[in-house]
C-alpha cells in the first residue's frame, strides 16, 4: 500500500498579463506527483501552460501534517473506510 502525504503548493500563474496567486493542496506520495498534479488542474481550469505557472523553490513546496491541512477532504484519510464522494 502507498502512503500518501499532504503537500501544500504556493505560487502564481500568469493570465492576461497578470498574476494570479495560487494556494493548492494535494494528496501524493511524492513531491513530483504533487507538482504535476498542480500543474495539470491550474492548466486545465485556467487554461494556462506549465511554463506560465511559477512555483518559488524556497517555500513553494511544503509537505504539512494532516492537521494543518485546510481541505476538509485530508481529514480522515488514514481511517480504512476513507472515500471521496463526488457530488
Amino acid at each position: 500500500m502507498t502512503e500518501y502525504k499532504i503537500y501544500r503548493v504556493s505560487g502564481y500563474f500568469i493570465k492576461n498579463k497578470r498574476k494570479i496567486p495560487i494556494n493548492v493542496e494535494c494528496k501524493a506520495s511524492k513531491i513530483e506527483d504533487a507538482l504535476e498534479r498542480v500543474y495539470s488542474e491550474i492548466g486545465s481550469r485556467h487554461r494556462v501552460k506549465r511554463t506560465e505557472i511559477f512555483i518559488p523553490k524556497k517555500g513553494g513546496l511544503k509537505e504539512i501534517k494532516l492537521e494543518d491541512a485546510k481541505k476538509t477532504l485530508f481529514k480522515d484519510v488514514e481511517k480504512d473506510n476513507f472515500k471521496i464522494h463526488v457530488k
